[in-house]
Formats: structure tokens, sequence, C-alpha cells
């Protein structure tokens, strides 16, 4: 038998290489991402007791300035580049760091010089103004971070950017603690952002040094900034849709309003965050099939109804358990966020299918619908939102039922065009848990109505997931555990090995 020729052996080694690099650095980016939230989280709970509702809203308005800016002035070269096919010349690293400097300079000087109108415009204190202007730095920080968070990311050095991220943090959560506990105030936080965003800058440049200078040539600029405004306008949408309470409310309302409005979002979104994790996963597996493909929609059913089948009952219990949890880990002055995360409870619900709708329609081609989608829900979201800031703002929980109405009609189109493009109808399966949800919560209504002392809002929230699960075995049967023990047969199967081409066993 002639020798197997080895040259694509060859070509398959360096590929091989290539995925399993991925592979290692995506699971240690994963890992040190997760042990970042979790102080996160523990920093903020320590915090949310140390400083006032209102040192949280003050801050909330402030950083949304601050992230806006950011946005505006990144244009979306960041993701440019990091995209761009090939080696990224000095002169297209220049042209991008240059022309996100000077945005950043004229959107630091209107910001330094336009904090007093800020301040009036959301019932700011004199001392609170000064936060404002104080923050007004952190547009550079995130501007000179822009070369080597691209050269790491373009090398695939993930892990290092989450060892970045995760010091920084360490010192962030650090410096906040140590000032809040011993001075109590909103300076506690930003001392904190900028003691990190200065660490960020100094480790990225130890990661990855090399100082590419200033130049400009509008011929090398524009095609970048062409593709990158275009990448930017969904993320600009999605970030004034999420941030309405700190562009608003406190104009209404004031800052504390816009702490409590804040808070009570983070709460009840938690699950929901979850599954807005695995966008990146299901990108590429949506892409992979034609719409006449029964594994496309068989795909897309799965993704959601596993979300819904998860997400529904964590997110009643959240709520249910709200009274008792809060106080409990937060502190009671976070009482009043419990209806207002009623309010989002419906907003939530529908998030869990509306990350898979929109990865879908990006995998399927479709990015200028998701587009025309995404502006649709933020418009109508503001306009509901700007009805009740100005008409009920003391009302927090109809500032979440206006986010619930708007994202609920979203949902609904969304779910009827997709089934339409795929010819099957894209809500199959996902009757079940949404109705052994409200079977349960009827339930619980019932056994609180008798008035029994001992059923408490952690008593209740366990007493939902068993009703939960009861009600879903009843509408469902086998189907439910048919499709458990598969996905458990699944995930024990070993992965088959890669073939490697041109070598024979």
């Amino acid at each position: 038998m002639p020798p197997a020729d080895d040259s694509s052996t060859r070509d398959a080694q360096p590929a091989q290489s290539l995925v399993q690099r991925m592979l290692r650095e995506t699971s240690r980016f994963a890992m040190l991402q997760v042990l970042s939230s979790l102080l996160a989280w523990v920093a903020h709970i320590a915090l949310a007791r140390l400083l006032d509702r209102r040192d949280f809203g003050v801050f909330a308005i402030c950083g949304f300035y601050i992230g806006l800016g950011a946005l505006l002035g990144n244009g979306g070269l960041a993701a440019t580049l990091v995209r761009r096919r090939g080696e990224v010349s000095r002169e297209e690293y220049q042209s991008a760091l240059t022309a996100i400097l000077v945005v950043t300079l004229v959107l630091a000087a209107a910001l330094f010089f336009g904090a007093e109108w800020i301040g009036r415009r959301n019932q700011f204190s004199e001392s609170e103004v000064l936060v404002v202007q104080a923050m007004a730095p952190l547009y550079f920080l995130g501007a000179l971070r822009l070369v080597p968070y691209v050269r790491l990311e373009r090398e695939l050095r993930f892990s290092v950017i989450a060892r970045i991220e995760l010091v920084a943090a360490l010192f962030r959560h650090g410096v906040a603690l140590g000032l809040a506990f011993a001075f109590g105030s909103v300076w506690a936080l930003v001392c904190s952002h900028l003691v990190g965003a200065v660490l960020q800058v100094v480790l990225a440049y130890a990661a990855s040094p090399g100082w590419v200078g200033f130049g400009w040539s509008w011929r090398v600029f524009r095609p970048l900034f062409a593709y990158g405004s275009k990448v930017q306008l969904l993320t600009v949408l999605a970030y004034f849709k999420d941030n309405i309470s700190r562009a608003v409310l406190g104009v209404a309302a004031g800052p504390t309003a816009v702490g409590v409005f804040d808070f009570a979002l983070a709460y009840i979104q938690i699950p929901v965050v979850a599954v807005n994790s695995l966008a990146r996963v299901q990108l590429p597996v949506y892409a992979r099939f034609e719409a006449t493909d029964p594994m496309l929609h068989a795909t897309l059913r799965a993704s959601m109804r596993t979300a819904l089948l998860l997400g529904v009952p964590l997110l009643l219990m959240l709520a249910l358990a709200g009274p008792d949890v809060i106080p409990m880990i937060y502190g009671e002055k976070w009482l009043p966020a419990v209806p207002v995360a009623w309010a989002l409870l419906l907003n939530m619900i529908c998030g869990l299918v509306d990350s898979p709708l929109f990865t879908f329609l990006q995998a399927q081609g479709r990015a200028g619908l998701a587009l025309i989608a995404f502006g649709v829900w933020t418009g109508s979201t503001w306009v509901l939102a700007l009805c009740v800031v100005f008409l009920a703002p003391e009302r927090l929980p109809l500032l979440g039922g206006a986010y619930s109405a708007a994202t609920l009609g979203v949902t609904i189109w969304l779910l009827r065009w997709v089934s339409r493009y795929l010819g099957r109808p894209a809500t199959a399966g996902l009757e079940a848990p949404v109705l052994a949800g409200l079977g349960a919560s009827i339930v619980v209504g019932l056994v609180r109505w008798t008035g029994a002392a001992w059923c408490t809002p952690l008593v209740a929230s366990g007493i939902l997931l068993v009703a939960y699960v009861a009600c879903l075995y009843a509408i469902e049967g086998r189907v439910l555990f048919a499709e458990i023990r598969s996905i458990v047969t699944n995930a024990r199967r070993a992965p088959a090995k890669p073939a490697v081409q041109g070598v024979e066993e």
C-alpha cells in the first residue's frame, strides 16, 4: 500500500491546534468570568448595606452618560478591528485610536462643563454635581484600552483579558468597600471605578505592550467606521432600551427612585442574564441550517423551551421570595423594590425567548430585520415609559409594567414572524412551562388566600416549585421525562474524535 500523503495531515494540525486553543482560552475565560461575577455579587451585597439608595441612583445616572459616551465614541471600531481578516496595520490602529480619543475629548469636555445642567435636571445636590465631573476621565481610560484589548482578542488570549478584569475588579471592590465603610457616600463608587479603570489600562499594556502612536488617514478610517457604525447601532439601541430609568426617571422622581428601580431590575433579571450568555453558542448553531431544514426549527424550539422550563419557576420564586430574601441579604431599605420586581416579571419571562429569537434572526442573515425589531422595541418602551414617568413618577411598578407591555408585544410579533419563516409554529412546546407557571401561581395564591401564617414568602416559593413540577407533569406527562433522559444520554456520550484527512487507521 503506498504511503499516505501527509500534506493534508500537516494542514489539519494547525487547524486542530487553533480549535484546541480556542476551547482552552474560552473555558478559562468562562471560569474567570464566573469568579468575577461571584465577587461582584458579594461586593454588591455589602455595598447595598453600606450605601444609601440615593448613592446608587446618583452613580447610575452618571454611569448612563459615561456608558453612552463610550458607545458613541467607540463607533464600533473595536469590533471592526477584531473581526478584520488579515493583520491590522499600524495605520489602522493609529486612525482608530486617534478618532476615539478626539471624540472622547469632546465628550469629556461636554460632560465636565454640562455637569451643572445634568445635576439640576436630575435633582442632584451641589456635591453630587462634582461626581459627574469626576467621572469624565473614564472616557479617556476606556479609549486607551482599545489597542491592547483588540490585540489580545485577535490573538485569542481571552484568559489574559479575564485575568486583567478580575484583578481590576478585586481592586475596585476593595476600594469601594473600604471607602463605603469609612465614609459611606457615592464617592466610594466613583473612586473605585477610577482606580479599576486605570489598573485595566496598565495591565492591558503590560500584557500586550507597544504604543502605536497617533495618526490619521481618512482612506483608512472610512471603511472601518462604515462597518463599525452598523454593528454599534444595535448596541446603542439596546443601551437606550435598558437604561430608561437612568436617563429620565431621575428628572421626575430623583436619584433615589433610580436606585430602587435599578436594584429591582438587577434582582429579577438573574435568570435572563444566564440565558443571554448562551447567545455566543447559539449563533453558529442556527447559522448551520437552512430555513427548510427541520433541524433548525427543532434547535430553536429546544433553546426557547429549555429557557422557559428553567427560567419561569426561577423568576416566580425570586419574585415570591423577595419580601424575605431582599431584607435578609441586602437590607430592609430595599423592600420598595419588591413590587417593581413583580411588575418586571412578564418582561423577564418574555426575555427568556427574545434572546434566542434575536440570535436566530442574525444567524439567518436577517440582521436588518433584527435591527428594525430592536428599534421598535426600544421606541415603544420609551413611549410607554415616558408616559409613566411624567404622569406618575412615584409609581415605579407602573414603569416596570411599561417595560413588560412593550416586551410582550415585540415577543408576540417575533414568534409570529419566525413561525411564517420556518413554516412551523415557533410556539410549539412553549405553552407547557407558561401554563405550569400560571397554575403554580394560582396554587400559591389559594394557599396564601387562606391566611396561613406558616406560608411565608420563602415557604411560598418552595410550594410554587413543587406545584410547578406537578402542573408540568400533568400537562406533558411522559414527554418531559423522555426529553430529560435524552439530554442526560447525550451529555454522557463521549464526543467523537475528529478524523484527520489523509491518515489511514
